[in-house]
């Protein structure tokens, strides 16, 4: 258990980072990869260039950039006629009533 100095502490410790713009983040890691996600924090923590870099370079190797918008999928540059027929099918069911 914290002393209440100790509790007191923490507190305003966390209020000046949070002022900052910093979060807190926990992560479960293997012992050898301890001194790098340490060492990544530290680097993106800065506003300098060496940071700005590095988080390009994580975002562009890390976020997935396969992953397709709606439009991506359905703009094609196929003609029209590549896709006729598909659409247009009747429904396999009836109209169902509906008592509102």
């Amino acid at each position: 258990m914290a002393t209440k100095s100790q509790r007191k502490a923490t507190r305003t410790h966390r209020r000046r980072a949070a002022a900052r713009g910093l979060v807190r983040v926990e992560v479960q890691t293997p012992r050898k990869d301890a001194e790098l996600i340490r060492a990544l924090a530290e680097t993106l923590r800065d506003k300098s260039e060496k940071a700005n870099a590095l988080r390009s370079t994580l975002a562009n190797a890390l976020l997935n950039p396969e992953i397709k918008t709606a439009f991506d999928v359905f703009g094609s540059d196929l003609p029209d006629e590549a896709f006729s027929g598909v659409f247009d099918q009747p429904r396999r069911d009836a109209w169902r009533e509906v008592d509102l």
